[in-house]
């Protein structure tokens, strides 16, 4: 599945709204002790690399058409790295009985428009998705001699697995951040899917046969303490 960059901006303008976490950058943990975190299961650790800046690009403008969303900034990715991710989107969130995995669904396309974006938290993503990208096959290269598309499963696992620890040793602190920044934007991308919706029981609006009962005093409870968060009152009849 190849979504339509359509499709990919209507993700983006959901995702947009929801806060992705931070880690701290190299330069913050320069000053880290390596004892306090985990240490990875090998010795050698790549370097971080130098990511390309990213071409100028326009946005959305102050009067977008939303009825006819057109994405005006060119993509990100070579095509070798959205094999990769579409690979690490297969292990992040593997297939099931539910539906298949997020990189055969195509969310990889959502994470290439997402930091493809010019704006300041698109903009940082990218610096962590394209710089651990090329860390990772680095450091693929580093282990095993080959790309990290190209290990075997298990060799792939060993190193997701040294990408999902708390508390990183600082040289280990950006790989870490990259993973947890892909991992998040993959859960964005795939629980706004309709398969990602089936897999958490998300049912949507339902029709409420008969005549309409009213609000549920829950939602009644929740209305009223906003009211009085903003100093106002319960409207009456």
């Amino acid at each position: 599945m190849t979504p339509s960059r359509r499709i990919t901006l209507q993700w983006m303008m959901a995702a947009a709204a929801l806060p992705l976490a931070h880690w701290p950058t190299p330069a913050m943990a320069e000053g880290m002790d390596d004892a306090a975190g985990t240490a990875p299961p090998f010795d050698g650790i790549a370097d971080w690399p130098d990511t390309p800046p990213p071409p100028p690009a326009p946005g959305y403008g102050r009067d977008p058409d939303l009825a006819n969303p057109k994405v005006p900034w060119p993509l990100t990715l070579a095509a070798a790295q959205r094999k990769t991710v579409d690979v690490l989107g297969d292990l992040i969130l593997p297939k099931d009985a539910a539906s298949p995995g997020a990189g055969a669904l195509g969310v990889g396309a959502f994470i290439d428009e997402w930091i493809s974006a010019p704006y300041p938290q698109q903009r940082a993503d990218r610096a962590k998705v394209v710089g651990g990208l090329l860390w990772l096959d680095a450091q693929s290269r580093t282990l095993h001699g080959r790309a990290f598309v190209d290990l075997a499963p298990q060799q792939q696992a060993t190193l997701l697995d040294a990408l999902s620890v708390p508390v990183p040793v600082a040289r280990m602190v950006a790989p870490v951040a990259f993973m947890d920044t892909l991992r998040r934007l993959f859960v964005l991308g795939f629980y706004s899917l309709p398969e990602g919706k089936v897999d958490m029981g998300y049912v949507g609006d339902q029709p409420t046969p008969g005549a309409y009962p009213g609000p549920s005093r829950e939602a009644l409870s929740h209305y009223a303490h906003a009211l009085d968060r903003m100093g106002l009152k319960m409207p009456t009849a």
